[in-house]
């Protein structure tokens, strides 16, 4: 049995439509699915100003995808002969916990988890329809997240301190969003995700004013800044003083 839930929203962009979604209907802002339904141009005559899009942000879910989700990491757990129970959580997720999880299952960077995450949803996740199930053990997700958010400060201020961009590891979806998300308000860099699954990798960008030579910068964008400073300094002076050069001539 399929149970949905749809909300339509005015928005300027897909992303803002989801996170009021999320906040109404209360569900994880990854569990749903935007389609921009029209456009409209706001400002004068619809020439100047932002865009107004109407939104259709839907939620779908077959009710027993959990369940199905706990007898399928339980079946892989039995056949691989590990003394650890895979329980259903809140938000589409699946723990395994027991005695051999943090040894077996958790590993040093979660290799396990990340397989096992793709392996059932694969199998029993239809895409068009269901939200994603997500994978988690002895508490790895939390400790991930807070240690993708220490990882995403230091980036940022490591891009501002040389001035040039920083590319991560190859991550997963969600550890990407993380990465994302900490960084949304800094004033400093911009962040933007290149490659392919699973290849995928985040890439911190500094932000770099042209008129302020001191911040920061690409060294090709300091050079034009420079440049551009010192053809305006002399533009200056030769309206300030147009004899000058006529004055020194040989």
């Amino acid at each position: 049995m399929i149970q949905e839930q749809k909300i339509t929203l005015e928005a300027s962009d897909i992303g803002e439509a989801i996170i009021e979604a999320s906040k109404q209907l209360k569900i994880p802002a990854e569990d749903l699915h935007a389609e921009v339904v029209s456009e409209e141009k706001g400002g004068f005559l619809g020439l100047f100003g932002s865009k107004k899009l109407k939104v259709e942000v839907t939620y779908s879910a077959r009710q027993d995808l959990l369940s199905r989700g706990v007898e399928f990491v339980n079946e892989v757990l039995r056949l691989m002969d590990f003394n650890a129970e895979c329980t259903a959580q809140e938000g589409h997720t699946l723990d395994v916990e027991g005695e051999d999880a943090p040894d077996y299952f958790v590993g040093r960077y979660g290799d396990a988890i990340r397989g096992m995450e793709y392996l059932v949803n694969l199998a029993l996740r239809d895409p068009k329809s269901e939200p994603r199930l997500k994978v988690d053990s002895c508490g790895y997700r939390e400790r991930r997240t807070k240690s993708l958010e220490r990882l995403a400060e230091a980036t940022a201020r490591q891009a501002i301190k040389y001035g040039r961009p920083i590319r991560l590891d190859p991550m997963a979806s969600w550890e990407r969003w993380v990465i994302h998300t900490t960084l949304k308000n800094n004033n400093d860099v911009t962040t933007e995700s290149v490659g392919e699954t699973p290849m995928r990798k985040v890439v911190v960008i500094p932000k770099y004013d042209p008129d302020n030579v001191r911040t920061p910068g690409p060294a090709t964008l300091r050079v034009r800044a420079q440049r551009e400073r010192r053809d305006r300094d002399e533009q200056e002076r030769r309206e300030r003083f147009p004899s000058s050069r006529r004055r020194f001539r040989r």
